[in-house]
């Protein structure tokens, strides 16, 4: 049978002994209220196994006069039977790099345990809102996907994060496998060709400050506007002179015996102001074919050994 009692004006205040209990006893039933409920005691205890809140938030550390949490932390504290309790809190200690103003401020979430120890996070997103995403930012920790299963070998979408294994693995695969046809820096470059695949002719050709200075081909080589090809040396450049020096010595040597090709008679030697010229022609009266000009234009032959004993007991 149902009891209603009404209080029609005033409050209803039921008061028991100091230390005294009030029990609403609903065995199987519930307890209503159609009201607010205002706790004022320091302790609230629900040992309900279910819990259901309406509320969309909920307000922790309410009444807070600080500028911050006057106790350094709030969140949930998750109990563990003997382990150690996890927490999911906001810390006012512990502080974050911002990457919108690049500085350092304080109040960060933590996962972590009572005893200290830091927490995981299983999630499969992060999101930023579009910004940039910071890591670690302190000390000397670095990003590890350990336990995974050869995590460079999943790296293949354009967007995967790379691990060092994948990058020891690229720089060795491109090593063995890249083919790199230009290195360059400013104006000055090594380029190669090939003419299986840029037409022309196979080179490999140098340049310095934008000028080539080297070109080398397959039966030829190109250095400083001198030109090696088989067992032969000669200028790029058609009228210039080849220049054999050497450095510190008034010498230069030639191991093995030097041919010099025979000129046309019709063939004009230029004199030179500060060489004399060699060269070789048709036998002459000096019967050795060797032949000089000198810096005053006079050109002769050298003669033999039996032609000048020859003349010396004519003349």
């Amino acid at each position: 049978m149902s009891k209603t009692l009404n209080v029609n004006s005033g409050n209803y205040t039921i008061r028991v002994a100091s230390g005294s209990n009030i029990v609403l006893d609903t065995p199987n039933g519930n307890v209503n209220l159609t009201g607010n409920l205002t706790v004022a005691g320091t302790t609230t205890t629900v040992d309900s196994q279910d819990l259901s809140l309406k509320d969309n938030i909920i307000v922790l550390n309410d009444g807070e006069s600080g500028n911050g949490i006057t106790l350094n932390t709030a969140g949930i504290q998750i109990d563990r039977g003997s382990a150690s309790d996890a927490l999911f809190i906001f810390d006012e200690l512990v502080t974050h790099n911002d990457p919108v103003t690049q500085t350092n401020k304080p109040g960060t979430f933590v996962f972590k345990r009572a005893n200290g120890a830091i927490n995981g996070i299983f999630t499969n997103s992060i999101a930023t809102g579009g910004g940039d995403l910071y890591l670690i930012n302190s000390g000397t920790g670095v990003i590890n996907v350990s336990g995974t299963a050869d995590y460079e070998n999943q790296v293949t979408d354009d967007d995967d994060v790379p691990n060092k294994k994948y990058v020891d693995d690229a720089i060795v695969t491109g090593i063995n496998t890249i083919q790199v046809q230009s290195i360059s820096r400013g104006d000055s470059a090594l380029n190669v060709f090939d003419d299986s695949l840029d037409g022309g002719v196979s080179a490999f050709k140098v340049t310095i400050d934008g000028s080539e200075i080297a070109l080398f081909k397959r039966n030829s080589t190109e250095i400083e506007n001198i030109v090696f090809e088989d067992n032969t040396i000669t200028t790029t450049t058609s009228g210039s002179d080849l220049t054999l020096s050497s450095q510190g010595s008034p010498f230069v040597k030639i191991d093995s015996t030097l041919r010099m090709p025979v000129q046309d008679d019709s063939a004009v030697i230029a004199s030179s102001a500060t060489h004399i010229a060699l060269f070789g022609k048709d036998p002459d009266k000096g019967k050795t074919g060797l032949f000089y000009k000198n810096k005053y234009d006079h050109e002769d032959e050298l003669i033999s050994t039996n032609r000048s004993l020859l003349y010396s007991m004519l003349f």
